[in-house]
């Protein structure tokens, strides 16, 4: 499956990347074989860190039961956690939690649907 397969902003089972347009790209095996494969599209990242914090990618992985992890740039960039709320609206029936992990600090945010308000934002104590 290629990113032209998926609709922009889709929530896929398994592995993917959302990139900062909305672009999904399924990662059909491991994150690493995906790098090595797609290495033209990655500007010399040669890991899931470095494509995280180098071209500001959202490492998205959906389990069942709605679960989904986020691998995020930064949990205090506004337009990193704008796309996770556009990510997490345009999918709200799709997903139940969602643990937001930042690759520059620290700690997680773990989200319930019911953290997303009707305006598609956050509550903030959740960031």
């Amino acid at each position: 499956m290629t990113a032209t397969d998926i609709r922009p902003w889709s929530l896929i089972h398994g592995a993917s990347w959302l990139t900062e347009d909305g672009t999904v790209w399924a990662v059909p095996g491991f994150h690493e074989d995906w790098i090595r494969e797609h290495a033209g599209l990655l500007d010399g990242a040669a890991n899931v860190c470095e494509v995280v914090l180098g071209k500001r990618w959202i490492s998205v992985t959906c389990y069942d039961e709605g679960y989904v992890e986020l691998l995020v740039p930064d949990r205090a960039d506004p337009s990193v956690m704008a796309r996770v709320e556009r990510l997490l609206t345009a999918n709200r029936p799709a997903w139940s939690s969602v643990l937001v992990m930042s690759m520059c600090e620290e700690g997680y945010s773990l989200c319930k649907a019911s953290d997303l308000g009707p305006d598609g934002k956050l509550e903030p104590h959740h960031l």
